[in-house]
């Protein structure tokens, strides 16, 4: 992880941070606008991925089924479907193929942030992250918060919902501050609970734009999934930032330094 994110979270272990939720959709809108073509490609691309393996989940637990479906009791039926060690093992292998399949979908974010620079985004930047070393991180860290998350939704919804929001930041950890899994993971987890209400209310958000997109004909999540997605990485610049990025008055005060001769 590089000094400038170690040093960022030092600040807000001190003092918290402050972040307005709504201009973060706002602004994730405007940056969709301009990756919008590959950004909808990411996606489509990723939801191949997911109806293939929901098929193939079928394929390997259809028999399971089938074999317990003339049970009288409804009950019981549920009781011996979802405790079914195949059930488990077709989630688990479930989770390990979106894991694989997640750089695809976070390269909405690094297009995102390749946009804002004004830097030119091509269709190679959704397959940037199986070559450019971020492949292990990313799938680790998605695969663990994953299978946390599903243990903490069996034991009790909330421990699992909760975990789910406070590693919202985990992901962005490892592609801009390049983050091992344990130290994205954490990261995400100490910055979260300094303001819990504001990244709870960005759950809300995401929530809300996703029942949205399912209500507008459920083409509308072509749009919503990666306006989700560009709004984690505007949430991401806004608490964490980027060492690259001067404030109005620093940049002023380097201009005036650079140009004028009796300050050099």
């Amino acid at each position: 992880m590089d000094n400038y994110v170690k040093q960022r979270l030092e600040e807000i272990k001190q003092q918290g941070f402050k972040v307005e939720t709504g201009a973060l959709f706002s602004r994730a809108w405007e940056i969709f606008s301009g990756i919008a073509a590959y950004s909808i490609v990411a996606l489509l691309l990723y939801g191949v991925v997911v109806l293939i393996m929901s098929f193939v989940s079928q394929l390997i637990y259809a028999p399971a089924a089938v074999a317990i479906s003339d049970m009288n009791d409804l009950e019981d039926y549920y009781i011996e479907t979802f405790t079914a060690p195949l059930f488990f093992v077709s989630n688990l292998v479930s989770i390990v193929v979106y894991a694989a399949a997640a750089p695809i979908l976070f390269s909405i974010v690094t297009m995102a942030r390749k946009f804002e620079k004004s830097e030119t985004v091509g269709m190679n930047d959704i397959f940037e992250h199986y070559s450019n070393g971020n492949f292990m991180n990313i799938f680790l860290t998605y695969l663990v918060i994953q299978i946390v998350a599903s243990i903490g939704f069996v034991l009790c919804l909330i421990p699992g919902l909760v975990f789910q929001l406070a590693t919202v930041l985990s992901v962005p950890f490892v592609l801009f501050a390049k983050a091992t899994v344990g130290e994205a993971i954490t990261s995400s987890i100490s910055v979260s609970f300094k303001n819990f209400g504001s990244i709870f209310v960005f759950g809300l958000l995401t929530f809300c734009v996703i029942v949205l997109g399912f209500l507008a004909c459920v083409v509308g999540l072509v749009v919503a999934i990666p306006l989700v997605y560009i709004a984690l990485y505007c949430l991401y610049k806004e608490v964490i930032g980027f060492d690259d990025e001067q404030s109005e008055i620093d940049q002023i005060g380097t201009d005036i330094y650079k140009d004028n001769p009796y300050m050099k």
